[in-house]
């Protein structure tokens, strides 16, 4: 057991962005439907809601978001939290199958943190249409403010953003069919699109709200303008405030002085015909690659003073 904890926790901490994403969708649907089974044990039946379409554990209602404008008044986080959960063990499964495949495609055509915009705005964009939705059209009002849940709006904008980044890839369905990204993207947007009146309790506008996002995120992209710059600089903020400092041990001894650091010895006079000169430059470069990632790993403070030097001088 505690290897398999090790290995998983190895497998976060070294995974891609994607992956860390599905850890918290599959660690948040346990931690929930755990404490949702022991209050079934126990028969807690007050902290149940029975809908035609089922029973509400009560407590994830403070995580799942509502189109109910008081609530989303009194519970702003919801807009962010409800996409890490999910109502179903089917419901998780399909969308972190499809997020596994077209978010590592994206993460590796644009990085981690184009990626992670996309998923968290094209969630954000996907719970806005959906509150909009539901308290225009009397269809969807009139079934009252069921809570939603699901990361399948943010997965539709990884979709539709990879095929519009990449349209004409091709990847095989059931391993057998290859099939166009962009064919997949207009088949699934299909399929939201023509279920809006269905009224089968499937939030179909906040797929095609994701969906929506990712389309114009790459169209602007495409373009040389990036629409989630101010997103990729907050998430920087963020992680860098809950990034810890690299410690660095400093040891005194009153037995012995403090070692000088070794200056590199670079000639100062002109090299006297180009054999020199090229081995000079040769060093010099070494010397500055070994600066630079010292700074990478230390930061510039680490660097002794002669480097420093060394460095303003090059």
């Amino acid at each position: 057991m505690a290897n398999i904890l090790d290995n998983l926790k190895y497998q976060f901490k070294s995974g891609e962005m994607f992956i860390k994403l599905i850890f918290i969708n599959v660690a948040v649907f346990v931690f929930f439907n755990l404490i949702a089974t022991i209050a079934a044990l126990m028969k807690w039946d007050d902290l149940f809601i029975i809908f035609s379409n089922g029973s509400i554990f009560i407590p994830t209602q403070w995580f799942s978001f509502s189109s109910d404008p008081e609530l989303l008044i009194t519970r702003p986080w919801t807009i962010f939290t409800y996409m890490f959960m999910h109502g179903g063990f089917m419901h998780l499964l399909m969308n972190m199958i499809i997020f596994f495949f077209m978010g590592k495609m994206l993460e590796q055509y644009l990085g981690t943190k184009k990626m992670l915009s996309i998923y968290i705005l094209g969630g954000i964009a996907g719970a806005l249409i959906y509150f909009g939705a539901h308290n225009i059209f009397p269809l969807l009002s009139e079934k009252g403010h069921v809570p939603m849940v699901g990361a399948s709006a943010s997965v539709m904008a990884i979709l539709a953003a990879i095929a519009t980044y990449a349209p004409n890839v091709e990847v095989y369905v059931f391993g057998a069919i290859k099939v166009k990204l962009y064919i997949i993207a207009i088949l699934y947007g299909l399929i939201d699109l023509l279920s809006l009146g269905s009224g089968d309790g499937t939030a179909h506008f906040a797929h095609l709200g994701g969906a929506f996002w990712g389309f114009l995120y790459i169209s602007q992209l495409k373009k040389g303008k990036d629409m989630a710059t101010w997103f990729d600089k907050l998430m920087s903020r963020v992680v860098g405030t809950f990034k810890k400092a690299p410690k660095i041990k400093v040891a005194h001894s009153k037995y012995r002085k403090p070692k000088k650091a070794k200056k590199a010895s670079f000639k100062k006079t002109p090299p006297r015909d180009d054999k020199e000169y090229n081995s000079q430059k040769i060093d010099k470069q070494a010397h500055l690659d070994a600066i630079l990632d010292k700074i990478k790993v230390g930061g510039y403070e680490c660097l002794s003073i002669e480097e420093k030097r060394f460095l303003s001088e090059f």
